[in-house]
């Protein structure tokens, strides 16, 4: 007798001779007709049976592969899309699942990958966004 072969449906796949289509694993895609399953991209999550992975948002993040985006620490930040979280430059902060850092007040600092601004100590300022620490009153009268 003949065989008629049927083509999986996108989020499934089949190996030769096979009787039944398989859900991709979550982290996994695919197309009409696959014989294997893709890994999402470093920025993408998706669940079991997926036909598209879908793009972790700003403040998350995911290594290739994933089932689901993780949040950025306090100190870092993430745009859409991204696999790894970047640390706050010096002069900014942020906390838990941010897609950008804050520029730390006048009167405060912090050094890079920080969670919160320091306050600059007595006869000492800074400007807005102050990267790193304070400057002494003193040397700015002279200037």
């Amino acid at each position: 007798g003949t065989q008629n072969c049927t083509s999986c449906v996108p989020g499934t796949y089949s190996g030769t001779g096979a009787e039944a289509c398989t859900d991709c694993d979550a982290g996994k895609h695919s197309s009409t007709g696959a014989s294997s399953c893709d890994a999402c991209k470093g920025g993408s999550y998706s669940d079991a049976g997926a036909r598209n992975c879908s793009t972790c948002l700003g403040g998350t993040y995911a290594s290739a592969g994933s089932e689901s985006c993780s949040a950025c620490g306090s100190g870092t930040y993430s745009e859409d899309g991204n696999s790894a979280c970047t640390k706050c430059d010096s002069g900014k902060w942020s906390n838990m699942s941010e897609s950008a850092c804050t520029a730390c007040a006048s009167g405060k600092w912090s050094g890079s990958g920080a969670e919160k601004c320091t306050k600059c100590d007595p006869g000492k300022w800074s400007a807005s966004g102050a990267a790193g620490g304070c400057t002494d009153c003193a040397e700015i009268e002279r200037a």
